[in-house]
């Protein structure tokens, strides 16, 4: 296969700016209510799960079942169409189509030599953007060379180089490099979670339809758009003036550091009505900033420690009841956690009740943040 590469440096401004739009409307809202929300005891959050556990997948299947996709597995693979024909076909793909053709990619994802795997958005995967990305019309009368540049590296981050099928994808937690080139750290990889027979892919985008085989790869279709992580945890959390507290407490821990570079991290990120919650000095930036006792000092980095993992889940990889390890020192290190769909459950060893994530899944070059309402605590 032959496509053009095009570098970090064409992303224009406008394109960052989308992912700011995208970004800020997915949690301003959920952010701020967040310290609103009740505490969950261990079997109300089980219930929830189990209800998940029983119907995601499920509700995943209808919703596929509706593009009236066939998966070609009787026909000889001479005979099938190639991926461009199979979206072009179907008028669930619309959007799609309109953005392989203004990108200048029909050539590349129709080539009988590729063996491709691709994770497809139906048109209302794609309405959930922000014009003009979200329409087959809108699409089709981009202009702006910035607008094209970024919807083409969105269009290959949704292309692998290989087949992979629904079966190749392992229970629990994986990853996969894409044919976008690599910009940024892990800007190129995508993140597929499975489990209860469901395949989300960095935790916000079902597949409803897989395995749907064609002459020169195999696509499943998917109910959200992927965009490629831009921006480190550290950045996420100092433009946020939500996250201010648990910033001054980064930078007074000398922590702040750790998560601005290359890493692989899973942060329960408390907000600050969460650091409010707590005895002073640990209850706001101001508090937090004038601590200047080493003690005091270790025994918040330790808090801080306890709220990372040193891998990556998104909230379907969190189990039910599982026990994760997190940075902490031993042997008081361990949260509990209860997978959710969009959301999940987190407690602490010495939190009485758990709390939910609310959002989860905010995908970060090193790692994922998951917002959550009270400051977790080990025991002691």
């Amino acid at each position: 296969m032959r496509t053009k590469l095009y570098s970090w440096r064409n992303l224009t401004a406008i394109s960052l700016l989308l992912l700011t739009i995208l970004f800020s409307a997915c949690r301003k809202n959920e952010i701020s209510d967040r310290s609103g929300d009740q505490d969950f005891t261990e079997q109300k959050a089980l219930d929830e799960a189990r209800l998940l556990e029983q119907r995601a997948a499920v509700n995943a299947e209808n919703e596929g079942a509706a593009l009236q996709l066939q998966d070609g597995r009787d026909q000889n693979r001479h005979k099938r169409k190639n991926i461009v024909e199979i979206v072009v076909s179907n008028p669930n793909f619309t959007s799609l189509v309109a953005a392989v053709l203004k990108t200048g990619l029909a050539d590349a994802l129709s080539n009988s030599s590729a063996n491709l795997t691709v994770f497809a958005p139906t048109n209302d995967a794609f309405k959930q953007l922000p014009a003009p990305f979200n329409t087959a019309h809108n699409i089709s009368g981009i202009a702006d060379a910035g607008q094209v540049d970024f919807l083409r590296n969105v269009l290959l981050y949704h292309v692998l180089g290989a087949e992979v099928f629904s079966n190749d994808v392992a229970r629990g937690s994986s990853s996969a490099t894409t044919i976008k080139p690599r910009g940024a750290s892990n800007d190129n990889t995508i993140y597929l979670s499975k489990s209860f027979g469901l395949i989300r892919v960095n935790g916000q985008s079902d597949v409803i339809k897989a395995d749907i085989n064609a002459s020169n790869g195999v696509i499943h279709a998917i109910n959200k758009v992927l965009l490629f992580p831009t921006n480190t945890i550290a950045q996420i959390a100092i433009a946020d003036p939500n996250f201010s507290s648990l910033v001054a407490a980064l930078v007074k821990t000398n922590l702040a550091g750790v998560f601005a570079g290359e890493g692989d991290f899973s942060v329960f990120a408390p907000t600050n009505a969460a650091f409010a919650k707590l005895p002073a000095p640990f209850n706001s930036a101001a508090n937090i900033n004038n601590i200047n006792d080493p003690a005091t000092i270790d025994a918040l980095a330790n808090i801080l420690k306890y709220h990372v993992i040193g891998s990556r889940y998104f909230t379907w990889d969190l189990g039910i009841l599982a026990k994760p390890a997190t940075l902490a020192n031993a042997p008081n290190n361990k949260l509990t956690t209860i997978l959710g769909y969009n959301t999940g459950w987190v407690k602490g060893g010495a939190n009485p009740y758990y709390t939910q994530i609310k959002p989860g899944d905010i995908l970060a070059t090193n790692g994922v943040i998951h917002v959550i309402g009270h400051v977790l605590l080990p025991k002691d």
